[in-house]
């Protein structure tokens, strides 16, 4: 079977997530997040913006698949680690950008959409990487107080868990990311920065991430 353009990508992308530092696996000392889960792998895409060839590769990819989709009247970059994706994206082809906080401020106009957006515009999602989607679904929402029209939401890479399938489904948005965990791991696999049974631990993670850090003896 021939691979198809969106595989390559996918492969790409996952390559260059890897050699710039982005994707860290750790299934013996799993990182916390903020939420308090136990983690064997950690994604920050963050690198990338100091990463001009790299995050130009990146860009291109991501203004692909936004053309794809169709050119939105806006791109909304989820803050923070959207926000500097959606700047480029928007950049490039020349259309408005706003980017959302997880909560107004509490100074000033306490603002929590930075940028205008019209009633009745499309707007795109624009987000940096994707565990549960919870942030990618309150900023939906907030948009949406906004009367804007929110169909589709692209990304750089999502750990592909069922949580994210689920909040996207019952939201009815579509979503893009140019990579995920899978092909990632195959890259690591190649280059032997992974083992088999490191491979299961981090997949077992995927399938119940609030209850794997027991399950595994880590609390």
């Amino acid at each position: 079977m021939k691979s198809t353009n969106t595989d390559n990508i996918s492969k790409k992308v996952a390559k260059i997530l890897i050699d710039v530092g982005c994707v860290i696996f750790r299934p013996r000392q799993p990182f916390k997040f903020d939420s308090g889960i136990l983690s064997p792998v950690y994604v920050d895409n963050r690198l990338l913006i100091s990463r001009p060839k790299e995050r130009k590769i990146i860009i291109k990819y991501l203004v692909d698949q936004v053309r794809k989709i169709g050119i939105p009247d806006v791109v909304a970059g989820v803050a923070t680690a959207g926000i500097t994706h959606a700047a480029w994206i928007a950049q490039k082809l020349d259309i408005p950008m706003v980017y959302v906080r997880a909560e107004p401020k509490s100074h000033g106009r306490k603002n929590q959409v930075e940028g205008n957006i019209k009633r009745g515009q499309k707007v795109i999602i624009v987000e940096d990487m994707i565990s549960t989607a919870g942030s990618s679904i309150r900023v939906l929402e907030v948009l949406k107080k906004l009367g804007a029209q929110v169909t589709d939401e692209v990304a750089i890479y999502t750990h592909n868990m069922k949580a994210a399938d689920r909040n996207f489904q019952k939201s009815k948005i579509k979503f893009h990311a140019l990579t995920n965990l899978d092909e990632v791991i195959k890259v690591a696999v190649s280059k032997g920065f992974l083992k088999s049974d490191q491979v299961q631990i981090i997949k077992g993670w995927t399938e119940d991430p609030q209850n794997w850090g027991k399950k595994m003896g880590f609390e």
